[in-house]
C-alpha cells in the first residue's frame, strides 16, 4: 500500500476512534477497581477527569508502561486496565 494511502487510513481511523469514544462512557479497571470514564479520547483526558492532571505519575496501560509523550494520543477502550503510580521522593 502506498504511503499516502496508509497515512490517510491512519488519520481516518484516529478520527473515527475519537468520535466513537466521545459518545459513550468507557468501563475501565483503574488500580484494580472498576471505573466508568467519561473522558476516553486520551489517557491525558482520563487523568484530568480523575483530578491528577499534570502531577508526575507512571501510567501502565494493559501491562505496558505508557510514555508520557503518548498520553495525549492514546485512546481508551472498554475493559482496558490502567495502573497509576505516583512518583515520590525521599531518602
Amino acid at each position: 500500500m502506498p504511503a499516502k494511502e496508509a497515512n490517510e487510513m491512519r488519520a481516518r481511523w484516529k478520527t473515527e476512534r475519537v468520535f466513537f469514544s466521545e459518545e459513550m462512557d468507557v468501563n475501565l479497571i483503574v488500580n484494580g477497581e472498576a471505573y466508568e470514564a467519561k473522558q476516553s479520547e486520551s489517557v491525558t483526558a482520563l487523568l484530568e477527569e480523575m483530578g491528577i492532571g499534570d502531577r508526575p505519575v507512571v501510567v501502565v496501560l494493559n501491562d505496558e508502561v505508557l510514555p508520557a509523550s503518548s498520553r495525549g494520543t492514546c485512546g481508551l477502550r472498554d475493559g482496558d486496565r490502567v495502573e497509576l503510580f505516583r512518583l515520590v521522593g525521599g531518602g
